[in-house]
């Protein structure tokens, strides 16, 4: 979605652009100096109002607009940006496109009734300087529209169509070896605003259906208290992912966390983002038995098939509660 937004030109860019096309316009053919004069400045102005209009009009179309956001990225823009600016920017984008539009109507009209050269080049000097104006009022707002675009391609691009597993747990109890385990290719990868970390998008196709996979190194691994305002807002901006949430136990006899500890985690994870849960003991293979209802090692395969058949039952309605 983001990453079809181009790059946001400045209003001295558009300008020139706009004005250098138009320059290149000639009318070679016609005797009559007054004719070919008024032709030359007739295809200038469309040209300009094409050219300008065209783009206004193509930012305006490809920058999401604020209702049709989904609420996972209103939350994350909103905490950069003003999305009130971002919708008034958009707005005025098109609003001076307009006008140039009418502006460039008026113009042409008056044009076919001045029968001096000199009348008509005045007019076209006119067109420029208010054309000029226009674009130039822009300028704040293309410059804001470029932070916001900047920082839009940074954000994930998550399928919020697909079905979603979001996958949770200590650090080091085997996410990353779980998705790739489960996913059919190597896994997306994009930065999560406001942290230093990334996270990791996989995708599992079963039985014609496709399921998005979402691994969280570094973002869902420790207590909330841990982070700064605005990292925490932009975790809790994942509450807007349809979704359930995978948690991770290490029972291992190599695991560097308690059971205490990961379980405190497991009920702030599960308070916090509001979330279906499934519990899942990871490292089976390294662990003293079973101790969760759902167990698995994604090293030797074991207990994988039975999870996945439950994950599919849950995105077709088909499985009781989560836990």
């Amino acid at each position: 979605m983001f990453t079809r937004i181009p790059t946001v030109l400045r209003s001295q860019e558009i300008i020139d652009k706009a004005f250098s096309k138009a320059s290149k316009v000639e009318e070679p053919y016609q005797p009559r100096m007054e004719v070919r004069i008024r032709k030359e400045i007739q295809d200038r102005i469309s040209s300009i109002e094409g050219s300008t209009v065209f783009y206004l009009r193509k930012m305006v179309k490809k920058f999401p607009s604020n209702d049709a956001l989904h609420p996972f990225y209103r939350n994350l823009l909103d905490l950069m940006f003003d999305l009130d600016q971002y919708k008034i920017s958009l707005s005025k984008l098109d609003r001076t496109a307009s006008k140039i539009e009418e502006f460039s109507t008026q113009k042409i009209r008056q044009l076919k009734y001045i029968p001096v050269i000199a009348e008509m080049n005045k007019l076209m000097r006119e067109y420029y300087g208010r054309v000029a104006s226009l674009i130039g009022d822009l300028d704040s707002d293309l410059s804001f529209l470029g932070r916001c675009r900047d920082f839009m391609k940074l954000v994930p691009e998550i399928e919020q169509k697909d079905p979603t597993f979001i996958i949770a747990g200590m650090p080091n109890v085997g996410k990353s070896s779980f998705l790739s385990r489960i996913t059919t290719a190597t896994p997306r990868i994009a930065s999560y605003p406001f942290t230093t970390q990334s996270i990791y998008i996989g995708y599992m196709e079963r039985n014609g259906a496709r399921i998005q996979v979402i691994d969280t190194p570094g973002i869902l691994d420790r207590p909330m208290s841990d982070r700064n305002t605005m990292e925490l807002n932009a975790i809790l901006a994942l509450r807007h992912i349809d979704s359930i949430i995978i948690f991770l136990f290490d029972h291992s006899v190599e695991s560097i966390y308690d059971t205490e500890s990961q379980e405190r985690l497991f009920t702030e994870i599960e308070t916090t983002m509001n979330k279906r849960m499934i519990r899942v003991q990871s490292k089976l293979d390294l662990s003293d038995g079973k101790k969760e209802k759902y167990a698995i090692s994604a090293t030797t395969g074991a207990g994988i098939d039975e999870l996945v058949t439950y994950m599919l039952g849950l995105v077709s309605g088909v499985s009781d509660a989560a836990r």
